[in-house]
Parts: structure tokens; C-alpha cells; sequence
């Protein structure tokens, strides 16, 4: 095998595994991605949410937990190949590429869980893990919801790091890779 054929094959091993990936089950029509995108790989998501408590926008006399940053591993399998620790950004471990995203629709997940998203991803730069990413899915959610313990004026500015898990689905338009 040549030097060439050596580094296609490294180059294709550190990619997560795109075979026979189907849309998530169970998912709402507004999470659904358009037809002209097709799954390209999952990643598998588990961290904790960080939230603050703060007084709320809306009522001075009212205070939340308000959510500040994620602070997640992605992996395939058993690798880590991406964090997620800024609001709408996904970042790859090994090429440091990136993708950027907007929630467009959400899914109640039930009980302390992270809502279900569908988010509109742009990628930034042309080329590794996440070249061509269109849309997102954040499913499968296990914790991750706001604290129910109190928040009040006595603890405003205390910090609760929430654990949760997640199936995270990444869409290419059809025809790309």
C-alpha cells in the first residue's frame, strides 16, 4: 500500500461510522429534516448543562435558573471525537474543524430531560468531521433540565451543573460527503 493509500485509509478510520443510519425514532414532523438531507453519522453526547440563578428579565421580584453553557463530550463508540461547551458550537477533536447552529423547532422530552431539537447547522470551513453539516438532531435526551431546587435571592449567582446524555444525529445535504 502506498504512502497515498495509507493515509486515505487513516484519514477514513477517524471518521465516525456512517453505515445504515436512519432518522431517530419517535420524533415530531417539525423535527423531521428536509428530504434533500440524508444522516451522515451519530455522535453520543454526555455532560451537564450549567445554569445559573439570576433574577428574572420579566420580574424583578422573580428569580430562575438560567441556563449559562453546555460542557459535553461526543463520541463514537468508546473515542471522543468532539465538545460541545459554547452555545450553538460543536467542535472536532481531531481536525478542528467546527459547526455553528440555531434551534429552529424543539419536542418536549418529558420530566427533567433536555427537550428534543432540530437545529440548523453551518459549518465552518470546507473540509473534516463536520464539511457539509446542514441540520442537527439532539435526541434521546436523558437529564440536562434546570434544577428544581430552589432559586431566590439568597443564592443569586450559585451555579448547578446538571448531567445529562444525548444522541446527537448530523445531516449532509443528499449527494455530499
Amino acid at each position: 500500500m502506498g504512502n497515498r493509500s495509507l493515509f486515505l485509509a487513516a484519514a477514513l478510520a477517524a471518521l465516525p461510522a456512517a453505515a445504515a443510519i436512519a432518522e431517530p425514532d419517535g420524533i415530531a414532523a417539525s423535527l423531521r429534516v428536509p428530504a434533500s438531507e440524508a444522516p451522515a453519522f451519530v455522535l453520543n453526547g454526555n455532560g451537564v448543562y450549567i445554569y445559573q440563578c439570576r433574577q428574572a428579565l420579566s420580574d424583578p421580584n422573580t428569580y430562575v435558573w438560567a441556563f449559562v453553557v453546555p460542557d459535553a463530550t461526543l463520541y463514537d463508540g468508546p473515542r471522543s471525537v468532539a465538545r460541545h461547551a459554547t452555545v450553538g458550537l460543536y467542535e472536532s477533536l481531531s481536525d478542528r474543524t467546527s459547526v455553528s447552529g440555531v434551534v429552529r423547532s424543539s419536542q418536549p422530552a418529558g420530566g427533567a430531560n433536555l427537550p428534543w431539537v432540530l437545529i440548523r447547522a453551518q459549518p465552518i470551513g470546507e473540509s473534516g468531521l463536520f464539511a457539509n453539516v446542514s441540520s442537527i438532531q439532539r435526541v434521546n435526551t436523558t437529564g440536562g433540565a434546570a434544577p428544581s431546587r430552589g432559586c431566590a435571592a439568597d443564592n443569586v449567582g450559585e451555579e448547578s451543573r446538571v448531567a445529562y446524555r444525548a444522541d446527537y444525529y448530523f445531516y449532509k445535504r443528499a449527494g455530499t460527503s
